[in-house]
């Protein structure tokens, strides 16, 4: 039965929406919060001193200005990912306070930076028993995270690419043909179903809940507007190489948005390593030319890596302070 937005959900199976009521924790349990926020800001920064050599030479290229810029729109982008998120917990009756979730969020990002790129995916459905919240509806909750990121992705590619340039339509028309099939497996009953049916044949329980249209086109207008917030921030850095019009931005932004589902399908490269810089590659090259277009994308991922690390880091505190 699909649940609406005024529908009862089970604690059990979705989450409560009433706060309970607050706890003191023990001493272990608070040495354990400050150990994880300690952890997740010593391996953020360990992950930013690996890529510094290609975050120096992006701020020799670029412009140390540029990067600033680009830097701040990629924070932006990355919390309008996270939204994303949130507004399909919603959808699924699942609301913990917007700090909680943006904590469980952001801590459990760094995860993607490990080769597998499930270990967000692991790490919010075990964040998800705090608030009641069946490990296999927080599951079917990233499932969908995972395929409204890919399919928006892919939807603003086949949108943008194909008008970006002159010959645009020549080489992007077969992402035209993805449109539809992309629609039909962005209904809201689509992936729940499926869900249901996987975990019936393993003989497991069935998700229990449904996705409202509401939440899920809430997501989707999230999803468009992180593409255009990172399309601007490539479009900040490709100006150091070229004359940066609304074209150009269309094209930073379809790209930006294939690269990135194309990185997250490609399951086994942690947080699309390699895919994401070839598909930016081969959309901006004709632009700003194919060895710019590279400094351009690993200048990207060194900034959204920051990104991630400065947003965990928060997350991790914040998180951590609401526990205490």
């Amino acid at each position: 039965m699909t649940t609406t937005d005024s529908d009862p959900v089970s604690p059990a199976e979705a989450g409560s929406s009433a706060t309970p009521s607050p706890t003191r924790p023990s001493l272990a349990k608070r040495l354990l919060k400050i150990a994880l926020a300690l952890l997740v800001v010593l391996g953020g920064a360990y992950l930013v001193w690996r890529q510094r050599e290609d975050l120096a030479t992006a701020v020799q290229e670029l412009s140390l200005g540029r990067v600033a810029i680009a830097g701040v729109l990629a924070v932006v982008g990355t919390m309008l990912i996270g939204q994303i998120w949130v507004a399909l917990l919603h959808g699924m009756g699942i609301r913990p306070s917007l700090r909680d979730s943006h904590s469980v969020f952001y801590v459990s990002q760094l995860g993607k930076y490990l080769p597998g790129s499930v270990w967000p995916v692991v790490a919010q459905m075990q964040f998800g028993l705090r608030w009641g919240v069946a490990r296999r509806t927080m599951l079917g909750a990233n499932i969908l995270f995972m395929g409204v990121v890919v399919a928006s992705g892919i939807g603003v590619g086949a949108l943008l690419l194909p008008w970006s340039s002159p010959d645009g339509l020549n080489h992007y028309w077969w992402l035209l043909l993805l449109l539809v099939p992309l629609a039909v497996c962005l209904h809201p009953r689509v992936v729940p179903g499926v869900l249901d049916w996987v975990f019936a044949r393993l003989g497991r329980e069935p998700l229990g809940v449904r996705l409202t249209a509401r939440g899920l086109f809430t997501a989707i207008g999230w999803a468009v507007l992180a593409w255009v917030a990172f399309g601007l921030h490539l479009a900040v850095m490709m100006e150091s190489y070229a004359s940066v019009g609304l074209i150009e931005v269309a094209a930073a932004t379809g790209g930006m948005a294939l690269a990135w589902a194309a990185g997250i399908a490609f399951i086994p490269a942690p947080a699309g390593a390699g895919v994401r810089e070839a598909l930016l590659a081969l959309t901006l090259g004709p632009i700003i030319g194919v060895p710019e277009a590279l400094t351009v994308a690993l200048a990207s991922r060194v900034l959204l890596l920051l990104a991630d690390v400065v947003l965990a880091g928060l997350g991790a505190v914040a998180g951590r302070r609401t526990s205490a």
